[in-house]
């Protein structure tokens, strides 16, 4: 009778990347992805790596992060305002370390499983059995499944009879690009919209010099890009991973083949930067900064909009994945929604009956009218 553990590892270079290949596929943000995580030293996060084995095959490899978790994270407008009151009381209300399985901030979570062991029934349990050891080990009371397809959930669902809540988290989006030009894209934008996204553009190259630089090397600009991310990482209103220098260095020697800063310059000042990754047919758009003194101008969010979309077209990628959050101007300039799942389960089965209550009230499209279906 064969076998069947876990073995929990803290680094992925524990793993060969050949038997990650097999078990996950050809997927975006896969081996390298993790890897640069893992070396980029994020501060509040800690990563970790499930698998499970039959004999000496591996069966399945969920990646895992401990990080503090903020309940409230959708929450806008005036009952954000009550909580921030509350946390000058208590500091920690409504934050928990949290044991999640899925990434930081991958388009979406992925748990990655040997084809010929997909329907064995051991899977949910071991993996279960291992997130519970190694989350009381760090002192995380409550676990999340994060940001899952509705293509896992074939596999997740089985958490529901076992104490998890399935809830809907912040979807992606996502736009199909199978015109022959940036004019085929524009036609199909309704006409105020196009009209509109014209105009900021001729507005925006007639204010100025705009000149855009496609890279893979940031070192020599790494101190403006820091500068320029931070100014939209303040500015945001949903905030989970804080990025540092490490990151974008390291994003640069890990995920090399497939990264691509694009650079925006007014009158020869870096005024705007855009974080991507290029994988066969798809762009993901991860990280932007600004100056926003410059940017709001220049109308420097269309242009990097209006830019990706070209680039994407001229180079044969037919997917454009813009990230989450910022909805409104994306579905108006033709993206579609996504929807993505969370799973969550406290430790503490009162707490847990309170989250259920929680997860009614705390959804995004409560805080979101754009993405509500």
């Amino acid at each position: 009778m064969p076998e069947i553990f876990y073995k929990i590892y803290d680094n992925i270079g524990k793993i060969d990347k050949g038997d990650w290949d097999v078990v996950f596929g050809d997927i975006p943000e896969s081996y390298p992805f993790y890897k640069t995580l893992g070396n980029s030293a994020l501060a509040g996060f800690d990563f970790y790596y499930l698998v499970i084995y039959c004999d000496n095959q591996i069966m399945l490899i969920a990646p895992l992060f401990c990080a503090d978790f903020n309940l409230d994270i959708a929450v806008e407008g005036l009952l954000a305002g009550v909580v921030k009151q509350i946390r000058r009381v208590i500091p920690r209300f409504l934050i928990l370390k949290t044991l999640f399985c899925g990434s930081p901030f991958g388009e979406y979570g992925t748990v990655g499983v040997r084809e010929e062991f997909r329907n064995n029934p051991v899977l949910i349990p071991q993996l279960l059995a291992g997130i519970k050891d190694l989350a009381l080990k760090l002192g995380a009371p409550l676990t999340i499944f994060k940001d899952f397809l509705k293509d896992s959930t074939l596999l997740l669902d089985d958490l529901v009879g076992r104490g998890f809540i399935k809830v809907e988290s912040f979807p992606a989006v996502f736009l199909d690009l199978s015109f022959p030009s940036f004019e085929g894209y524009l036609k199909s934008l309704g006409s105020s919209t196009r009209k509109n996204l014209n105009k900021k553009l001729k507005q925006a190259y007639a204010r100025g010099n705009i000149e855009i630089k496609t890279v893979r090397q940031v070192d020599s600009q790494i101190d403006q890009i820091i500068r320029l991310y931070e100014n939209t990482y303040h500015k945001g209103s949903t905030k989970f991973e804080r990025l540092n220098k490490k990151f974008f260095l390291q994003v640069c020697e890990d995920l090399s083949p497939h990264t691509r800063f694009f650079l925006y310059y007014v009158d020869g000042c870096l005024a705007a930067f855009n974080l991507c990754f290029a994988y066969k047919d798809l762009l993901i758009d991860k990280f932007i900064g600004f100056n926003y003194d410059i940017s709001s101008r220049y109308n420097l969010y269309f242009v990097s909009w209006a830019h990706n979309i070209k680039w994407c077209i001229d180079n044969s990628l037919r997917y454009y994945y813009p990230g989450q959050t910022d909805y409104e101007p994306k579905i108006r300039l033709g993206g579609k929604i996504v929807p993505l799942y969370a799973y969550l389960k406290h430790k503490n089965v009162f707490f847990n009956l309170l989250l259920k209550l929680l997860a009614l009230f705390l959804k995004p499209d409560n805080f979101n009218k754009n993405i509500r279906s």
